[in-house]
């Protein structure tokens, strides 16, 4: 089982590896440090194409369909990115959601965007990673939004759904706040794995 933030970049650009760590890395550090918390970064990339073939220290986010972008953090864990062209079912799926959702409907131009350019990404965390990791994927996925002027969605559980859709510079400054999380289960997670880190 994994939990996934999806990112629907309303811009069509390849975000670049060394941005999107660079970024990341600094929006995880500056959190780290607010609370107090003294831990190195150090991360490396490969990408994992359909046929297992392995690629090292790959330019770009993967762009194809069955391969992926792996993150190593530390040599403790990973994070996965995807890539996925938007179905009719994920068309079908939006309409709805944009029905249903004031924060769809609020974003209903941005996410009409997105429907054009016809393509996301996922990032992904198995279950049992490392803390670190449990907290860095959110700041991976908000460093490809940003950089893409993307939304960030879930609705496995990754985040509070009732904050999602969200664009990424906002969830920038929503990540990890506990304030703001209603739900219960993803607040215990949080301060269960930030207890793991300060330990």
């Amino acid at each position: 089982m994994s939990m996934s933030f999806e990112i629907f970049p309303t811009k069509k650009r390849k975000p670049n590896c060394d941005e999107i760590i660079k970024y990341s890395v600094e929006l995880f550090s500056e959190f780290l440090k607010n609370e107090k918390i003294s831990r190195g970064i150090d991360i490396t990339t490969r990408e994992v194409t359909a046929d297992n073939a392995i690629h090292a220290n790959p330019i770009s986010l993967v762009l194809k369909e069955n391969s992926h972008t792996v993150f190593n953090l530390n040599k403790e864990g990973e994070v996965y990115v995807f890539y996925h062209e938007l179905s009719d079912l994920d068309k079908d799926f939006w309409k709805e959601e944009i029905q249903e959702n004031e924060n769809a409907q609020f974003m209903k131009e941005m996410i009409c965007t997105n429907l054009e350019i016809g393509y996301f990404w996922s990032v992904k965390r198995t279950m049992g990673q490392p803390a670190i990791v449990s907290l860095y994927y959110g700041y991976l996925a908000i460093a490809i939004a940003i950089l893409t002027d993307g939304i960030i969605y879930s609705d496995d559980g990754a985040w509070d759904y009732s904050r999602l859709p969200i664009k990424g510079n906002i969830f920038k400054t929503e990540y990890l706040n506990t304030e703001n999380i209603s739900d219960a289960m993803v607040k215990d997670n949080v301060e269960k794995w930030l207890g793991e880190l300060k330990n």
